[in-house]
């Protein structure tokens, strides 16, 4: 099973002695043509390679209706949920012929990814990274990404407190997406977003109301990049929102909109009397019209944010 499981993507990088490891935690599986293998709301936690042959995913529409969604052969993997969260089945899926899984029981691979923490870190690598390059050649790309973050792996990368994606996941996929740029000549954006005068909002009323400040804020920022990007909280009062095949100039209209958004909110119901401010300031980095590689790509917009503060605060700036 080893030899046969260097041929797929997502093991690749694992040496030979983390390859036997995993053998050892996998079994296979063959499946009859129209045989089911997972049920929609099935709660079996099981992560499946296809080996041989052809899986059919579906989804269930309004009055019960099965519709096929996607095919996954050779190579291709699903369950990845029970990695993450052990939540029920989302899709059916299915034998469209005769096929060899490889099988692993989510306690085995958490197990695995627990003790080997670098090939485990790899193996997770790279079925985060398949899954964003699968989706990206879907013409539901950010939709989808948003939706197989909240149902694939909410509790792994999630904020707790806004519900939006949290760091962890954005610096995974911000390194994903900034190659897939690349590769394909296509703009990235990043905005980094900080809430003015929060600290004076901890300092003289709570760290309650400051939290919910931090949710209302966030709910804004989703309502205004909609489809076109992904919001994540970095950090305290801090957001980030990658825009794919956003330039500069349309990530800047983003950030002007998010800014003014905040600005003419009513914040009274949090902060009643306190006369403090809420407004947001935004630094934008911008792929490749002021930054070239990766390596760069967020400490341009770190830099465009403390640039922002120092002209006033309530702004939006780059740097070229």
């Amino acid at each position: 099973m080893k030899e046969l499981m260097k041929n797929f993507p997502v093991f690749a990088g694992l040496s030979d002695d983390d390859l036997g490891r995993l053998a050892e935690i996998f079994t296979t599986r063959t499946c009859e043509k129209d045989e089911d293998i997972l049920v929609r709301d099935d709660t079996a936690v099981e992560f499946y390679v296809v080996a041989q042959g052809m899986i059919e995913s579906t989804i269930t529409l309004p009055g019960n209706m099965n519709r096929k969604k996607n095919e996954y052969g050779p190579g291709d993997f699903f369950g990845e949920i029970s990695l993450f969260a052990k939540r029920p089945a989302l899709n059916g899926y299915r034998a469209a012929r005769k096929s060899v899984l490889l099988v692993a029981h989510e306690p085995d691979l958490r197990g695995f990814i627990e003790v080997h923490y670098a090939a485990g870190n790899r193996l997770i690598s790279n079925l985060l990274m398949i899954t964003i390059r699968n989706l990206r050649s879907t013409s539901a790309f950010l939709a989808d990404v948003v939706q197989w973050g909240e149902n694939a792996s909410r509790r792994v990368i999630t904020d707790e407190l806004t519900g939006v994606y949290n760091r962890a996941f954005l610096d995974d996929a911000m390194e994903n997406f900034f190659s897939i740029s690349l590769s394909n000549k296509k703009p990235l954006s990043l905005l980094m977003i900080d809430i003015d005068n929060f600290r004076a909002v901890n300092e003289r009323l709570d760290h309650e109301t400051g939290n919910r400040l931090i949710v209302e804020v966030a709910s804004i920022i989703k309502n205004v990049i909609s489809d076109y990007g992904i919001i994540a909280r970095y950090g305290g009062d801090e957001f980030s929102v990658l825009l794919p095949e956003a330039d500069l100039a349309k990530a800047h209209d983003i950030a002007e909109r998010i800014r003014s958004s905040v600005q003419g909110s009513d914040f009274s119901k949090h902060l009643a009397d306190s006369g403090i401010p809420v407004t947001t300031s935004i630094g934008i980095s911008a792929y490749p019209e002021t930054v070239s590689d990766f390596a760069h790509f967020k400490e341009k917009a770190d830099s465009s944010l403390y640039r922002a503060k120092e002209l006033g605060r309530n702004r939006v700036a780059h740097f070229e």
